[in-house]
């Protein structure tokens, strides 16, 4: 698995994909910003996202390429998910430090 592969893409668009909505969700909950989620968990930041890039790499490492299509649920759909969680989640960054607030 190259760094310009398929691999590294999907892996990185999982995590936005479940930063981005992590992040959004405990906003909207405790209106704290990001960073300030970030600072108070992080051990359990790390753990979670540790086990999504585990759980992605399996089946990249047994020879699994990722183009089986179930229902709505393709490859392609998670590829273009995933880079607008990227944008989200950067949008989402770049806004909080702005305004220096929580954005919700």
């Amino acid at each position: 698995m190259a760094f310009s592969g398929i691999g590294p893409e999907t892996i990185n668009g999982r995590l936005a994909m479940l930063g981005f909505v992590a992040a959004v969700g405990a906003e909207l909950s405790t209106g704290e910003p990001v960073l300030q989620q970030w600072a108070q968990e992080p051990f359990l930041i790390f753990a979670t996202f540790a086990l999504i890039i585990a759980g992605s790499l399996v089946p990249f490492l047994q020879g699994n390429k990722n183009k089986e299509t179930v229902g709505p649920w393709s490859p392609s759909a998670e590829l273009l998910n995933g880079r607008a969680a990227m944008i989200g989640f950067a949008s989402l960054l770049i806004l909080e430090a702005i305004n220096g607030r929580a954005l919700l």
